[in-house]
């Protein structure tokens, strides 16, 4: 039966006919695509020297080239899994994927920094259309009892870009030019796009009805405007009309969603399930797991750039031993969970975590082997907090509002992402000033905005942490 000729209600899938070859080989598809997304998130940054010295940009457009693809994918990250509901979630997700090759083509050969930020935003633009209806299709591909470990990779494979994005960086600016840190995604893209053609299934959600453009619209400039006065605050300073403007205008925006979708008919977002405790308590943990990834990420390279003169390929390298022991305890938390419980895990991971911020606030006076070493211990900690509260909130709900899940569980890390970045550097920022206001030298300046960030972020964690104890069940509920 043809997409445009299905029965009311019925999801299209050839879920019963795919073999378990196909399944997995969709799978890598969808851990590919995170890759690249959660890579484009970090692996910019290093680069931003030689980007302002090649093509004269200035600080505010350098911080655009940044912000660009981060405000836009978050921004449309609900309406992407809108869109995937009602029309087709292979076909948002494979669209989205192509067009971010695309953007990524773009932005290795811009000729200005206005053409390279256009890029960035039209990159954000196809990775909102990737992931937003990732988790959908695994939801579609697998049955509950089966999905974790599918959940846990593709979980995974995007955090592991965020921490890895360094680590490619630094090995691609040492040998080639700037542009190489978009083009290595082109290749992935296009087998991704070809090979996802004949394995991802095409699904919809179960009596989708007409697109809410109101709440659309909504959802969009809420969480673009929010975004953006988070974003910009630690930069341009939090009283700048500008920034409270944009923060003010979003979360009025967003409230005025909220309440829209409680009300119609045929929500864009059913956001009913956050009612859910085990939903609410998935979500904050992603957040705050991505706040404690990307505040670490924001503050330890530059410090071993500016104050230990580590240089760009060695900063990559120290980060190494961080994303091994992430990746490789990552793919192993569906086997604590089953042996501990989501609430054990997931709260003892928040709690290492804490551990491990507060380590790199003890130890950043010291050398670069001293942060390496508590960054290590994050990432024991990081490494139960990515794919367990994921396979939390999609277990936690009907397959009915898969899509709502899985674009739950996308806008809460990105969010998470730019806060986390916001407030550590707002913090750092301060300490910082006040300490050269007051006669100190520039590195122990930084050494004190580093640690009162760090610090803030482990008391962050240890708050989570208690949250999720109690709110989580002693044991996995059963479907």
């Amino acid at each position: 039966m043809c997409a445009g000729h299905m029965p009311r209600g019925a999801v299209k899938t050839t879920n019963s006919t795919d073999t378990g070859r196909r399944r997995r080989v969709a799978v890598v598809v969808l851990c590919l695509c995170a890759l690249t997304t959660g890579l484009d998130m970090t692996v910019v940054n290093l680069a931003l020297p030689f980007i302002s010295r090649e093509l004269h940009a200035s600080i505010s457009e350098l911080q655009w080239v940044v912000d660009a693809y981060n405000i836009v994918i978050a921004g449309l990250l609900v309406l992407g899994g809108g869109l995937a509901d009602r029309y087709g979630r292979k076909i948002v997700f494979l669209s989205g994927f192509a067009l971010f090759g695309v953007a990524c083509v773009l932005a290795a050969w811009s000729s200005s920094a206005e053409a390279l930020i256009a890029a960035r935003a039209l990159m954000g633009v196809g990775a909102a259309g990737v992931v937003a209806p990732a988790l959908a299709i695994i939801s579609v591909l697998y049955s509950p009892e089966e999905r974790a470990p599918a959940i846990a990779a593709f979980a995974v494979f995007g955090a592991a870009g965020l921490a890895i994005g360094p680590v490619v960086g630094g090995i691609l600016l040492d040998h080639f030019w700037w542009g190489s840190i978009f083009l290595v995604n082109v290749p992935i893209v296009v087998a991704g796009v070809f090979v996802g053609l004949g394995v991802i299934p095409e699904s919809r959600k179960e009596d989708a009805r007409r697109l809410d453009v109101t709440g659309a619209l909504l959802s969009v400039f809420g969480l673009s405007a929010f975004l953006f006065g988070v974003i910009e605050g630690p930069d341009r300073g939090w009283l700048e009309p500008e920034v409270l403007a944009g923060v003010a205008v979003g979360i009025g925006l967003i409230l005025l969603f909220v309440l829209r979708e409680l009300r119609t008919d045929a929500p864009l977002f059913d956001v009913r399930i956050l009612r859910r405790r085990a939903v609410s308590a998935g979500s904050i943990t992603l957040f705050t797991a991505y706040w404690l990834l990307t505040g670490m990420l924001f503050l330890l390279p530059s410090w071993l750039q500016d104050v230990q003169s580590e240089s760009i390929i060695a900063v990559g390298l120290l980060l190494v031993p961080f994303a091994a022991v992430f990746g490789v305890l990552s793919m192993r938390s569906t086997v604590i969970v089953a042996r501990l419980g989501e609430r054990t895990a997931i709260a003892g991971g928040l709690l290492l975590c804490a551990v491990g911020m507060a380590l790199l606030g003890s130890v950043v006076h010291e050398g670069a082997l001293s942060s390496v070493l508590a960054t290590v211990v994050l990432a024991v900690g990081l490494s139960e907090l990515v794919a367990p509260p994921s396979t939390v909130v999609m277990n936690a709900l009907p397959d009915a509002v898969a899509g709502d899940g899985s674009s739950l569980n996308m806008v809460s890390r990105f969010v998470g992402a730019a806060i986390g970045v916001a407030v550590i550097g707002s913090v750092f920022a301060a300490v910082q000033s006040h300490r050269l206001d007051t006669g100190g030298g520039t590195a122990l300046a930084f050494d004190a905005g580093a640690r009162a960030g760090y610090w803030t972020t482990a008391f962050v964690a240890a708050l989570a942490a208690a949250w999720a104890w109690s709110a989580l069940p002693r044991r996995s509920p059963s479907r």
